[in-house]
């Protein structure tokens, strides 16, 4: 391997978080929510290919949107300057808001995406749903949609463990997004993300039914992604190391096996068998399988693309780009989601919440979070985490993250507050 090419990509990775800082600028929240959109008579899924499917759908809502995509002549999202629309594996649909201060906002933009969406809906049957795995349908009968990406991923997971299928065609979740302003306030950021991970499943947990049957437990969607894939999934490595920070997650990265290389041009990239591949000039990506990053830019820098591409192939708890993403809940009903992003501005906007959450588990490890989240599978609000009853750790962030919200967002609190009192969680309403 070119050590000095092996250096200079890391250090482009490690530049590109750096670059990601945001000093003196307004914090922002971003918000992704993904939908399974079912026949409202039986709960099946809406397949993208079928008749008046998913495809036919976006059809209908193309004219509204200034910019579309397209792949291999088929249609698959769509955006505008307030968000966009795009499909997960099994034609889940994704809404992603643009970045706002205001969780008041974020949630007016996805009630203009609704009153957009729903008259086509009503029209043919349909019902977009918001929970974590599919209600009804089982991921046998779900065809991928027209990207060779998930095609490639689908293909690797099944030699890897036992759930990739489930994951990519099966569960649907809402994810947020937070800035962060230096590197120290990255690690805090990320430390904090991911000791609060156990209570945010728990609280955020909305997945009552698994292939058709009921799921004994909680936690359903955590038991599935604990099975997809350990070198890309989970808790990112030497998360509380002393030397934790950009050049470490560079450094996973680095390590991370790829599965594919997007066809972005003609170069040659190195495999793990030490011959040559050519992404060629086809248009397709190329299967890489285990090769990783590091092996298939032995002999070549990184390019922007490149970036992009090989950081959206770690799917950890929480994710770096250039931005954090928290990505731990399932998707859930409007309410509870405003009730999220309340939790996580309150929090995450006020480094004395971030610190007083870091302080207090110095002594945590990966393996305490890993545990709690055991806990809380086995038994719900009846568990404990890192040895405090769940539902007093669940009750202490919701009055930590009150403290720094305004009165109207501390009323958006209110479902969380009520799920924690009842110690019932979503996938038991």
């Amino acid at each position: 391997m070119n050590k000095d090419i092996e250096a200079r990509n890391i250090s482009m990775l490690t530049d590109h978080f750096l670059n990601g800082c945001k000093q003196n600028c307004i914090q922002k929240l971003g918000l992704e929510i993904e939908h399974f959109l079912i026949r409202k008579a039986t709960g099946e899924s809406v397949t993208y290919y079928e008749p008046h499917g998913v495809e036919w759908l976006l059809q209908k809502l193309r004219a509204h949107f200034p910019v579309s995509e397209e792949h291999n002549g088929h249609l698959i999202g769509f955006h505008n300057n307030d968000y966009a629309i795009s499909l997960e594996p099994a034609a889940q649909i994704e809404i992603s808001i643009a970045p706002r201060e205001n969780p008041e906002a974020i949630r007016q933009i996805y009630l203009s995406f609704l009153s957009l969406i729903r008259p086509v809906l009503e029209q043919e049957g349909y019902e977009l749903v918001t929970v974590g795995y599919q209600p009804v349908s089982c991921v046998d009968e779900l065809p991928l949609i027209p990207k060779e990406r998930y095609e490639y991923m689908d293909r690797y997971f099944r030699i890897v463990d036992t759930r990739g299928r489930n994951m990519m065609r099966g569960t649907a979740s809402s994810q947020i997004s937070v800035d962060y302003v230096s590197e120290r306030d990255f690690v805090q950021k990320m430390r904090c993300a991911y000791l609060l991970m156990p209570a945010i499943k728990l609280l955020t947990d909305n997945t009552a039914v698994f292939e058709n049957k009921p799921w004994d437990g909680w936690l359903c969607r955590s038991a599935i992604w604990n099975h997809v894939d350990r070198d890309r999934c989970g808790i990112v490595p030497g998360l509380f190391d002393p030397d934790f920070g950009f050049r470490k997650y560079a450094e996973y990265i680095w390590n991370l096996p790829l599965i594919f290389l997007p066809s972005t041009d003609s170069g040659v990239y190195g495999t793990a068998s030490g011959k040559p591949m050519t992404s060629g000039n086809t248009g397709a990506p190329v299967y890489t399988g285990p090769a990783p990053v590091s092996e298939l830019w032995q002999n070549r820098m990184f390019t922007p693309d490149d970036i992009d591409h090989v950081l959206s192939m770690a799917f950890p708890d929480v994710r770096l780009k250039n931005y954090i993403e928290i990505r731990g809940a399932d998707s859930m009903p409007l309410p509870y989601v405003m009730g999220y992003l309340a939790l996580i501005k309150g929090i995450f906007f006020h480094s004395s919440a971030v610190g007083s959450v870091t302080d207090q588990f110095e002594n945590c490890r990966e393996s305490d979070i890993r545990a709690a989240e055991a806990s809380l599978m086995q038994d719900g609000y009846s568990g404990k985490i890192y040895g405090i009853p769940a539902q007093e750790f669940v009750h202490k962030i919701l009055v930590l993250a009150e403290s720094g919200l305004s009165a109207s967002e501390k009323e958006m609190l209110a479902p969380m507050h009520e799920l924690c009192g009842s110690r019932r969680t979503l996938h038991d309403h």
